[in-house]
């Protein structure tokens, strides 16, 4: 984790003939995209500068705020890290790579920003002087260690362009990225819509019990999803990519079943289908149908108020 880092404190200290050993090169990075590890096992894309031109720039600060304080109501209630708010609001495009619990909530994650930032001059509050890895890039160290296991451990910056926040377990897995290891394996979300998704498709497995089903579903290849914000609601198209036409057809018919039963009478624009090896899921919902279906998402009185069919 700290072999960069050490390279380079022994190439500042060298002094005498001794020759100076080489300083490993610096990182190659362009874009927030490329410093998501291959271990995780989603990956989330936000085209917030969509996002933006839709709310308002306060509203989107609003929202940010109270996103950030509700998930570190589980972190004794501390303040949100007003460098990520900031940040946040500053960002066009937000990658968030985690690793999932039994819920899908992130457990540890990298969150990689691009945009147009102010160049950090001081330290972040709370975190070590930056180390330098050369091409304006460097990265700071929280001084203590988060107190949740998605806490923020390390914050990397290029220049004014990405910004990255990273929580202990990722940090060996960013760094291997840096030195040029494994970065072909990562999930890359599609680059379209207003929010994109790409997944390990076993994951789905926890939502779909044992037998014939869950054969299928472990034995899928990719997931992927986009979802496009639009005036009046939301698109959402979701595919399912399989080992072969026979599976592809086999999980659309039973999963047919599944979604009338899910749906009930709701009146819903939502079509399931097999095309070759891939399951594709489209629906269309405006903002009447959004209510109720996040209601039943979240759950409690609001759930028994909306009558979820689930």
């Amino acid at each position: 984790m700290q072999r960069r880092a050490l390279l380079l404190a022994l190439g500042a200290v060298a002094c005498g003939p001794k020759p100076r050993p080489a300083l490993p090169a610096a990182p190659s990075i362009s874009s927030a995209a490329e410093l998501i590890p291959p271990d995780l096992d989603v990956v989330v894309r936000l085209d917030l500068a969509r996002v933006k031109a839709t709310l308002g720039g306060a509203a989107l600060a609003t929202l940010s705020r109270e996103v950030l304080a509700h998930d570190r109501e589980r972190d004794q209630h501390q303040e949100p890290d007003e460098l990520l708010v900031q940040s946040l609001l500053a960002a066009d495009q937000v990658y968030l790579g985690y690793r999932p619990n039994r819920l899908w909530a992130p457990l540890d994650r990298v969150l990689a920003l691009q945009g147009r930032f102010e160049q950090l001059v001081r330290p972040p509050v709370g975190f070590s002087r930056p180390t330098d890895l050369g091409r304006d890039f460097r990265y700071w160290d929280a001084q203590v260690p988060p107190k949740t296991r998605g806490g923020v451990a390390r914050v990397y910056a290029l220049g004014e362009r990405v910004r990255a926040f990273v929580s202990e377990a990722e940090i060996d897995a960013v760094e291997r990225v840096l030195d040029g290891q494994g970065s072909l394996r990562r999930l890359e979300p599609p680059e379209e819509g207003t929010l994109s998704l790409a997944a390990r498709p076993q994951l789905l497995g926890r939502l779909v019990g044992n037998g014939t089903l869950r054969d299928l579903v472990d034995g899928a290849k990719a997931l992927l999803a986009v979802v496009e914000l639009e005036s009046d609601g939301v698109r959402l198209k979701l595919e399912l990519q399989l080992a072969g036409a026979d599976e592809a057809r086999q999980l659309a018919d039973a999963g047919q079943l599944v979604l009338s039963r899910a749906l009930g009478d709701a009146k819903l624009n939502v079509t399931l289908r097999a095309d070759a090896q891939r399951v594709l899921l489209n629906a269309q919902l405006s903002r009447a149908d959004l209510a109720p279906l996040l209601a039943c998402v979240w759950g409690g009185p609001a759930a028994s108020a909306a009558g979820c069919p689930w």
